[in-house]
């Protein structure tokens, strides 16, 4: 018979699989805590989110409720519509005819934009004092309050000139242009004004 010949004791391989056996335990009961712990986490934060969800959608209601209240109470009829734009607007006809009564017969009315209170007006005009006279006339018209000067620039006109000859014409003169802000006289409008002033 052979003799078996073992050099490592029987009892040592036991005790190292025991401790193999015991460092799984550890990591498998690391795991299993790491695990609970985490599920008890996120049960808190499901509780967390839900409340919010439930103030969320409470607020979603309110807000809801606020919108159709509001959009009830902003829709009118058409004839609500109707006087509301009959009482901010005004004619525009009566406006402009005066304006062209006041020019005198050299001005250039460049511009004019309307406003919800008056009308902003660009004109060309040859000397400062015509400016004056038209600022003046404005001032005496029934259909504006208020009349300011915005700017005033001059400019020297843009003449053609033959390319052979570089005579300059001294019979030019400096223009100025205005840019005037006037204010309607809303009252003397909507009673429907006078033309024949």
């Amino acid at each position: 018979m052979v003799p078996e010949i073992n050099l490592l004791p029987q009892f040592e391989r036991r005790k190292s699989s025991n401790l193999l056996l015991i460092i799984g335990a550890i990591l498998i009961g690391l795991l299993l805590i790491v695990l609970c712990l985490q599920f008890f986490t996120l049960k808190k934060e499901i509780k967390v989110l839900e409340a919010q969800e439930t103030q969320l959608v409470i607020e979603r209601e309110v807000l809801s409720a606020e919108v159709t209240s509001e959009s009830t109470v902003q829709q009118g009829t058409h004839s609500t519509a109707v006087e509301f734009v009959e009482s901010v607007s005004y004619p525009v006809s009566p406006l402009i005819d005066e304006i062209y009564s006041l020019i005198e017969a050299n001005t250039y009315l460049r511009s004019y934009q309307f406003n919800e209170t008056g009308i902003l007006l660009s004109a060309d005009f040859e000397t400062m004092n015509e400016i004056s006279s038209f600022i003046e006339r404005l001032l005496n018209s029934a259909y504006f309050s208020d009349v300011k000067v915005e700017t005033v620039a001059s400019f020297e006109p843009v003449q053609e000139q033959d390319s052979a000859s570089d005579k300059v014409n001294f019979d030019l003169q400096w223009r100025y242009s205005a840019t005037i802000q006037l204010d309607i006289n809303e009252s003397y409008l909507s009673e429907g004004g006078t033309q024949d002033e």
